[in-house]
């Protein structure tokens, strides 16, 4: 009975998929940006946005696109809807809206709307080093 319930955790293990670890404090976010000198991926949703559940279903869902936003960048994401000082200052009017912001705080893209997940992974990979991109537009 034991190694029946080991063999079943290991294999359900085993089928663990890769997904975005995504920060939802801005102050948590920032501070492993500045000390891994990683950009931050700061997703702008808002609740009933037919076009954020896409993204977040559809191209944030991918084990390739997950594996890369969570080695490049420090993925954050926040609700649109809410009193943010960052949604207010990012001038955020259309949703989803994906910001990718360096740890000198400067807006490296900012990428509005619904975007699929091979032009995400052809933005991505345009915007990490040449050492740590692999092409996701492939699946690698």
């Amino acid at each position: 009975m034991i190694g029946m319930l080991l063999l079943a955790c290991t294999a359900g293990q085993a089928e663990e998929v890769p997904s975005v670890s995504w920060h939802t404090e801005l102050a948590s976010a920032w501070a492993e940006s500045c000390q891994q000198s990683r950009p931050m991926l700061v997703f702008v949703t808002c609740p009933n946005c037919r076009f954020c559940d896409k993204m977040k279903q559809g191209t944030f869902a991918r084990p390739d696109m997950a594996e890369v936003i969570n080695r490049a960048f420090v993925p954050l994401v926040l609700n649109g809807g809410s009193d943010a000082p960052l949604v207010k200052e990012l001038n955020v009017k259309y949703y989803p809206a994906t910001f990718v912001i360096s740890p000198q705080a400067v807006i490296l893209a900012r990428i509005d709307g619904y975007v699929s997940p091979e032009q995400f992974a052809a933005k991505l990979t345009s915007l990490q080093m040449p050492s740590t991109a692999p092409n996701v537009a492939q699946g690698r």
